[in-house]
């Protein structure tokens, strides 16, 4: 095992192996995420599991009938893990997230957005601590720079052969600084801060087009921080309704990303609770399901081949927003990722088990 694979491996608390990555009896299912929700029968638009979730979330009566229960057509399976058609049927890849509002709160009713214009900045910082498989990276203060920018690809509305102009903001997102919490950065983060993360972000929130650059010297530990770090910026991100809302207030963002490895079909549900000004406090709560069953996460060996069998990641959060730049000026989220993975070479009796959790508490800087 030459240095830098060694050093791949050791950073994901991964081995080369597949049968020491994590074994259970065949037959066990995988231990569900702690305080990620309980089971349910009904459930806003989505219904069954992931529905009670959402209602629970909310603290409102649940919408009934409003879409497939469990395993149903286009509804989220019991495995976790989407046929691809169903996933495409359910929310189409490109398609622009979705957002449902199902009460709009108490009087008064404030109009909530996030606020820029081309060249505006803002810098914040963010704590980021990540865990996978059995290791925990260093946790870490990242100084985040937000600059929105005018895109050199986009053509004018006014020329004819471009078509429709992409919607929302161009942003750039730079760590200005990443400083851990105790101790020195370890080596093999050395040259995270040239990693840049770009987006579109419309005033209501919705974010599009994600695009992380990692650095020419690059591992895997950089792209498993600063991946999660993207995960954790944009699912803190959430759309807001065009309507003004007060306390009370609830709704369901759906749309398509990609954490901790996996390509997600989404859903957000935040709830207004409480209102200082035009300023909300929200509470979040994230259900993700994988569209197919591919496992792409950094640091997993090349030759190793795996695939998803079962798939749970839930995340709660709580955030504040206003009339902010970017995202929310504060806040908290945490997001778990448990998966089942099978392989060809697989021995008979045994499951293969990866766990990422990741947490980040927003905070403008001084």
């Amino acid at each position: 095992m030459n240095e830098a694979r060694g050093a791949s491996l050791i950073a994901l608390g991964l081995v080369l192996s597949l049968s020491t990555i994590g074994c259970q009896e065949e037959k066990k299912p995988a231990a569900p995420v702690t305080d990620a929700g309980a089971d349910a029968q009904t459930g806003p638009v989505v219904g069954g599991k992931l529905g009670e979730a959402l209602a629970q979330a909310a603290q409102a009566p649940p919408v009934q009938d409003a879409g497939p229960k469990d395993g149903g057509a286009g509804g989220p399976p019991e495995t976790g893990i989407f046929e691809p058609a169903a996933a495409d049927a359910a929310h189409a890849p490109n398609a622009a997230p979705k957002l449902e509002l199902f009460g709009e709160g108490a009087d008064p009713k404030v109009p909530l957005s996030y606020a820029f214009a081309g060249g505006d900045e803002r810098k914040t910082t963010l704590l980021l601590q990540v865990r996978a498989a059995q290791t925990g990276l260093p946790p870490v203060i990242v100084d985040l720079a937000f600059k929105a920018e005018k895109s050199k690809d986009d053509k004018k509305k006014s020329d004819p052969a471009a078509g429709a102009a992409p919607a929302g903001q161009p942003v750039v997102v730079k760590l200005a600084a990443v400083k851990p919490i105790r101790g020195d950065l370890p080596a093999e983060l050395k040259n995270i801060k040239d990693s840049v993360i770009r987006y579109r972000l419309g005033p209501s929130g919705t974010a599009t087009d994600l695009v992380v650059e990692y650095p020419k010297e690059s591992n895997a530990m950089i792209e498993l921080m600063v991946s999660s770090l993207a995960d954790a910026v944009l699912a803190a991100t959430v759309p807001l309704p065009e309507k003004p809302i007060g306390v009370g207030a609830y709704w369901m963002v759906t749309d398509r990303a990609r954490s901790s490895g996996v390509d997600v079909l989404r859903y957000r549900v935040a709830k207004v609770e409480k209102l200082d000004g035009k300023r909300a406090t929200l509470s979040l709560e994230v259900r993700q399901y994988a569209t197919n069953t591919t496992l792409g996460l950094p640091g997993l060996p090349k030759d190793v081949s795996v695939s998803l069998d079962r798939f749970e990641s839930r995340g709660k959060g709580e955030i504040e927003v206003g009339d902010t730049k970017f995202m929310p000026d504060r806040g908290q989220i945490a997001l778990v990722m448990q998966s089942l993975l099978k392989s060809p070479g697989q021995p008979a009796g045994q499951q293969l088990v990866i766990q990422t959790e990741t947490k980040a508490a927003l905070g403008a800087a001084p």
